[in-house]
């Protein structure tokens, strides 16, 4: 894509994404059914702009979904990664998703290692969407980091677990920042 980018004149190298892993796991890992999909852009060690495309696909909203709850590793913070609250945003579809989906607060709680989503509306049930988390710092070094999805539905009173993203993160140390 770079290269009929370069080729057409328009001088743009766009990044190239890392694509979740699929496949079969022999010993640990996430199970399949609760194994979520993402892309990251700029994945390399330190980068300060990397881009979390976390999808949430619809047979995870069984019912209109009120608010998301993220937790991660505390290595991820210790490696020195870091999120911008500011720079959280919802959108329908999958993989990179479209139409942006408004939300009433992003807040980072670095002291629990979590991140609470709280959409303006609630998410409509059977619904496709993407959690896009942008200007991440990355970690200093390489790594698998899992990052755990709980959502409350509309008429819960508790989040419950949906899923995990296996991230593999800082994964490509050949790329220049």
């Amino acid at each position: 894509m770079a290269a009929a980018a370069v080729a057409a004149g328009l001088g743009t190298v766009l990044p190239q994404p890392t694509l979740a892993q699929s496949g079969l796991t022999i010993f640990g890992g996430v199970d399949a059914e609760y194994r979520l999909g993402y892309t990251i852009d700029f994945n390399f060690p330190y980068s300060n702009n990397a881009r979390y495309y976390l999808e949430i696909n619809r047979n995870k909203l069984p019912r209109d979904v009120i608010s998301l709850e993220i937790d991660y590793p505390s290595e991820f913070v210790e490696l020195r990664g870091r999120f911008d609250p500011n720079a959280i945003e919802l959108r329908k579809g999958d993989w990179r998703g479209g139409e942006v989906i408004p939300i009433k607060a992003a807040d980072w709680i670095q002291d629990e290692d979590r991140i609470e989503i709280i959409p303006a509306e609630p998410i409509p049930a059977n619904t496709n969407f993407v959690v896009v988390l942008s200007n991440v710092q990355n970690p200093r070094r390489y790594g698998y980091h899992y990052f755990n999805l709980r959502m409350m539905y509309q008429g819960d009173v508790v989040d419950q677990y949906v899923g995990t993203w296996p991230l593999e993160v800082a994964a490509d140390s050949n790329q220049g920042r």
